[in-house]
């Protein structure tokens, strides 16, 4: 929309301007899927031979602990089988993820279209949601879209700034370690970082798992997890705090419970949008006295505001229980 809006105040027409904001838009959007796709045919067309290395390394250490604690060599063989065709499940899954371009692709198309719409239809939706407003209310109304565009976009343009500088940061890491396809790793724990917990930990666990399957030695993938825990705590305490703001922070219970009501309702797309949708949210119920409270009970640091709420909202008018309890005469 920041796109659209700027295009629009030049050339003074809404359906070119989107079409000028999409193409502007498209094209990098285009060489990161390139990017990722070149790099993922590449390592997932190695993979066999990496299966095989850690067949290998199995039987090397079964055999070693089938003498020390005499076990029967067949269960070991059973045991091994077993592992390895574990390890060929999420093998698969990544590689059917990362290659399925015809889902991509319809899914490209629906999500263009309906942003479309939206960004051509957006004033006549305000407008009627102003509509079913009193008039005393729609002036707090256009100043909570206000707040929410502004949300969204420091959202976006946080998001995009944490993704950019995770991807160098680890990628830097990670080449320094010797890791290879180095910035494919950090860019794929960049963008996997816009899931809260569940992303960042996938984004640490396959680049170690890699490095188990092709190093040497043990001392890479042991770098790697330091590497991956210094980041993490970068981004925690220092990157994300300057960049997104405070306002986009929403304490963990929150994002967890989200991510599971995000992740059941719209599978991975939802655990994508969890915490925006959270933080709007929260943005949302700020706006009015009898929500407020649970404004503050999403907040992160809850713990040291236990107090605000036999205080400052212990009155009448926060009280939203009553919205569906009446008190007995």
């Amino acid at each position: 929309m920041p796109l659209v809006s700027f295009f629009e105040s030049k050339l003074r027409h809404r359906i070119i301007a989107i079409i000028v904001a999409y193409l502007v838009a498209v094209v990098p959007l285009f060489g990161i899927l390139f990017f990722f796709f070149n790099q993922s045919r590449i390592l997932f067309n190695e993979l066999p031979s990496l299966r095989d290395k850690l067949n290998n390394v199995s039987i090397w250490f079964m055999d070693w602990f089938n003498q020390q604690f005499n076990i029967n060599p067949q269960t070991s063989s059973d045991w091994i089988d077993n592992i390895m065709a574990t390890i060929d499940i999420p093998i698969e899954l990544l590689q059917g993820s990362f290659q399925s371009g015809t889902n991509i692709l319809a899914n490209t198309v629906l999500i263009v279209l309906t942003t479309y719409f939206l960004l051509l239809y957006r004033t006549a939706f305000k407008n009627f949601l102003l509509s079913q407003l009193g008039p005393k209310y729609r002036e707090t109304t256009q100043q909570l879209f206000e707040q929410l565009k502004k949300l969204a976009k420091r959202y976006m343009i946080g998001q995009g700034l944490v993704i950019l500088i995770l991807g160098l940061l680890i990628g830097f890491g990670l080449w320094l370690i010797g890791v290879p396809y180095p910035f494919f790793w950090g860019f794929l724990a960049g963008f996997l970082e816009i899931i809260p917990y569940v992303g960042t930990s996938i984004g640490a666990i396959l680049p170690i798992t890699y490095m188990l399957m092709v190093s040497d030695s043990l001392w890479q993938p042991v770098a790697v997890l330091i590497w991956y825990i210094i980041i993490q705590q970068l981004e925690g305490n220092v990157i994300s705090p300057n960049v997104m703001g405070s306002s986009i922070k929403v304490n963990p219970l929150f994002i967890i419970m989200g991510l599971f009501l995000g992740g059941f309702m719209w599978g991975v797309s939802g655990m994508v949008l969890a915490l925006p949708v959270l933080a709007i949210s929260k943005e949302v119920f700020r706006s009015y006295d009898v929500l407020e409270p649970i404004s503050y009970l999403m907040e992160d640091g809850l713990s040291r505001k236990a107090d605000i709420f036999l205080g400052k909202f212990d009155k009448e008018e926060y009280r939203f229980l009553k919205l569906f309890f009446k008190d007995k005469e």
